[in-house]
């Protein structure tokens, strides 16, 4: 214990006393001082040579990335799926979408579809560059003639009711 504390006590006592640690350490008895100035070598610490170094593991999962984009430019709020993983997402409002699949996924294939724009299967690379998907056939979309029939009453209803509000 009074090996530790000679070194300390020179700081202390230089601190209270206003001098340095060399005049501190010349007001301690010589036994002292030749106690408290034996260096101690410290305990045996394993080096780096001696220490395993860790298996490299595998990543546990990789990223599928990509950009759903028209003629126009991105394409925000367009639905990419990954049947075969029943995983889907939507664009963000620069078009680009993601997915985290396990290491073992190889090449999947992707359909990304838009209201207005016929769907488009893709095969995308996990881990590879940003791949682009392009929406290039626009669809029309057709009602028939009971879809169209259905909105025109749904919307005179909406209609009669607003009007009969006003009445009252």
């Amino acid at each position: 214990m009074k090996q530790y504390c000679y070194p300390f006590l020179f700081l202390l006592l230089a601190l209270t006393a206003g001098t340095n640690a060399a005049q501190a350490q010349a007001k301690l008895p010589r036994a002292k001082l030749l106690a408290a100035n034996v260096q101690r070598t410290p305990p045996m610490m394993p080096t780096v040579a001696d220490v395993p170094a860790p298996a490299v593991a595998p990543p546990a999962s990789v990223v599928l990335a990509g950009r759903v984009e028209t003629l126009a430019g991105a394409l925000p709020g367009a639905v990419v799926r990954l049947p075969r993983l029943d995983q889907s997402c939507v664009t963000d409002a620069q078009g680009n979408f993601s997915f985290t699949l396990p290491a073992s996924t190889g090449t999947e294939t992707a359909v990304a579809s838009y209201a207005g724009f016929a769907d488009v299967k893709a095969a995308l690379q996990p881990g590879a560059t940003l791949a682009v998907v392009q929406l290039l056939t626009p669809v029309n979309i057709s009602l028939t003639k009971q879809q169209q029939l259905k909105s025109y009453l749904k919307t005179a209803r909406h209609e009669v009711k607003h009007e009969l509000r006003q009445i009252k």
